[in-house]
């Protein structure tokens, strides 16, 4: 699913640019894409939420105009925005210009393409000052990861989804496909594969919440017990608040192992 970067509140920023974009297809020579079809095409590593020096909120937007090869390169890349994040474009330009995309058809044959992306800008990552011991994941250890999404001004996906070395379990609430509860089996192996990278991430020594001064976003609740200790994290616009990306990660990491596509969105055609 989209991560932070497709943001409620920007889309105020976003639209205050439409006009001038308007102008930017009518120019292009090229099959235009927008910015759903580019992230379905997006190769990890793709970061679209960068953490920059000298930004000291969230909310600031970059929108790009991208022209991308028949091979899924990136050939060319124009920014657009207010003129105080404009001058971040600099840093920004070499890491866009090395983003990659499975490459973008039409009638069944790849093009070169013109297409829209987005950059939001937040504060550096804040790391953890404070080092806490994480439990050791044995071979045989009891895992339970959970993640739980909640409403927003909109349709964002509510839903609880566990992930344990019992099995899955997803309870769908609202905005998904599959509503109620569903359960599935799990390779423990897998789950504590997972645990290991919490624990890589010092997800242990993370503070108990990160939350931006803004209204109508969803909240994200990610928490791990490995043998009974439990530590939790509140992620609400949380990279706002210098929240390390990593979090964002381990949140699409959970959603992975669950497979929880099938639930939100459904079978796919």
């Amino acid at each position: 699913m989209p991560g932070m970067s497709r943001l409620i509140l920007a889309l105020a920023c976003l639209l205050s640019s439409a006009g001038a974009w308007g102008v930017q297809e009518k120019q292009s020579a090229y099959p235009s894409f927008d910015f759903h079809a580019a992230y379905a095409h997006e190769i990890k590593p793709h970061r679209e939420t960068i953490p920059l020096a000298g930004v000291t909120h969230g909310g600031d937007q970059l929108r790009l105009a991208l022209t991308v090869s028949p091979a899924g390169d990136v050939l060319d890349a124009k920014p657009a925005g207010e003129e105080p994040d404009l001058k971040f474009w600099p840093a920004l330009r070499p890491e866009v210009l090395a983003w990659k995309y499975t490459p973008f058809e039409v009638d069944g044959r790849p093009v070169t393409a013109s297409v829209e992306e987005y950059v939001d800008l937040v504060p550096p990552e804040q790391f953890p000052s404070v080092h806490v011991a994480a439990p050791a994941v044995r071979p045989d250890s009891r895992v339970d990861i959970t993640l739980s999404r909640s409403m927003c001004f909109g349709n964002c996906p509510v839903y609880k989804v566990s992930v344990s070395t019992k099995g899955i379990v997803f309870d769908g609430e609202k905005f998904v496909a599959a509503e109620g509860r569903h359960t599935d089996t799990v390779d423990p192996s897998e789950v504590r594969a997972l645990a290991k990278k919490f624990v890589a991430a010092d997800f242990y020594s993370m503070r108990g919440e990160y939350r931006a001064g803004v209204t109508d976003n969803p909240t994200y609740m990610l928490s791990i017990s490995i043998d009974g200790h439990k530590k939790q994290v509140l992620d609400y616009v949380g990279q706002w608040d210098g929240m390390p990306a990593v979090i964002v990660e381990l949140e699409e990491d959970v959603d992975a192992l669950a497979h929880t596509d099938r639930w939100i969105k459904g079978p796919q055609q």
